[in-house]
């Protein structure tokens, strides 16, 4: 596979990202204006007329249909009876780019640094959560990706930061199921949760089911946790892997519960009458009385009460910085993700199928342990 025809080549061209300076973002903030538009704003170019996002390379496209060819023949008609969840399943290192699926949940931050700083300066309850949901919609348009990344391995570990001084940390606490953990700290907020997908195929088709859950906590001068908001994820559906649009989109409702001063948020995705799937509706209530609408799409828009807190053509997707000293586990150390970024896919495969193999011995050895213990007691 030349450099060209791998999917590395691709890495960095499909999710851009704005690196700004520690006062740049500040100025951002700051700077950060609600309007009331009149006007409907164009979706993205990479909308997808009857919704979600479509992927415009043809390139990418023929490259992941060939390794998708690649996995049927490896796997066989199992992957097709829509029973198969594919988290257990061992993916050829060709399908994937050389980053881990930490660092994609990192990068699920990179709103969070403008929109949950300007949160921290607002009082109101019920327009802080409106930020916590602007930052978390409007990373759909950046971090609903195409290309895999590696499955990260049993106590794997991410850093990261913002120049801002915000920083990311993310580790795999579970192999079966896969669970992934994330905390960011911020001035005036923190967030943290777990990711733990199920995968399942069909024909033509993935759909990746997220059921963690997600916690933004502001927070006063000393600390303090002043407000709690805990929520959950959409579901993303990938259609086109072999035939017709490549595209993805994110269904499903999300929730927002802040218990403390009861106030709730429902969001239903794909649900908007005569509007493509990635428009969504919902409602903020406050004591039981609905306070705010949003309406918009993940592709161009978010609004609350006919006011924009974000559009695409305007909104800045930051760019994550890796911790130049990590600590050994970080997943920039594994064999196989540097080799896989050098494009030596074959010595790559090889170092992913020994760090599987050592996995499944430490399990063995985890269960065994595990049952010597019983036996004690």
């Amino acid at each position: 596979m030349n450099q060209k025809t791998s999917l590395q080549y691709f890495i960095n061209e499909e999710v851009p990202h704005t690196d700004l300076s520690k006062q740049q973002i500040i100025d951002e903030i700051l700077s950060l204006k609600l309007i009331r538009y009149v006007d409907q704003p164009p979706r993205s170019k990479q909308s997808d007329k009857s919704g979600g996002k479509s992927c415009l390379n043809s390139q990418m496209v023929t490259t992941i249909r060939s390794v998708g060819q690649h996995v049927i023949q490896e796997i066989g008609k199992k992957l097709l009876s829509g029973d198969l969840n594919l988290t257990k399943v061992s993916f050829p290192i060709k399908c994937s780019v050389a980053q881990s699926a930490l660092e994609r949940v990192a990068r699920g931050t990179c709103f969070f640094p403008i929109y949950l700083g300007k949160a921290v300066q607002i009082l109101n309850n019920a327009e802080r959560l409106k930020y916590v949901i602007t930052a978390t919609i409007a990373n759909f348009f950046v971090n609903c990706t195409f290309l895999k990344p590696l499955n990260p391995v049993l106590g794997e570990t991410f850093q990261a930061y913002y120049r801002d001084g915000t920083a990311v940390y993310c580790e795999q606490i579970s192999h079966h199921p896969p669970i992934t953990y994330y905390l960011c700290i911020g001035k005036g907020f923190r967030c943290y949760g777990y990711y733990v997908y199920e995968t399942k195929a069909g024909l033509n088709s993935l759909t990746l089911k997220n059921k963690g859950v997600r916690t933004v906590e502001f927070l006063d001068d000393k600390n303090n946790v002043i407000q709690k908001i805990i929520y959950n994820f959409g579901e993303e559906n990938y259609s086109g892997i072999f035939f017709g649009t490549m595209k993805i989109e994110t269904n499903g409702i999300l929730i927002f519960k802040d218990i403390k001063n009861n106030i709730f948020a429902q969001i239903e995705l794909a649900k908007v009458k005569n509007k493509p799937s990635d428009y969504f509706q919902g409602i903020i209530q406050e004591n039981n009385i609905t306070i705010s609408n949003v309406f918009g799409s993940y592709m161009s828009h978010i609004e609350f009460d006919e006011v924009r807190y974000w559009d695409y053509r305007q909104g800045l997707p930051l760019k994550l910085l890796h911790e130049q000293k990590p600590i050994k586990s970080d997943s920039s150390f594994r064999e196989d993700l540097q080799l896989l970024s050098m494009n030596a896919v074959n010595q790559a495969q090889k170092a992913k199928e020994q760090i599987e193999n050592n996995q499944r011995q430490d399990a063995i050895l985890r269960k065994n342990n595990q049952q010597n213990q019983e036996l004690v007691k």
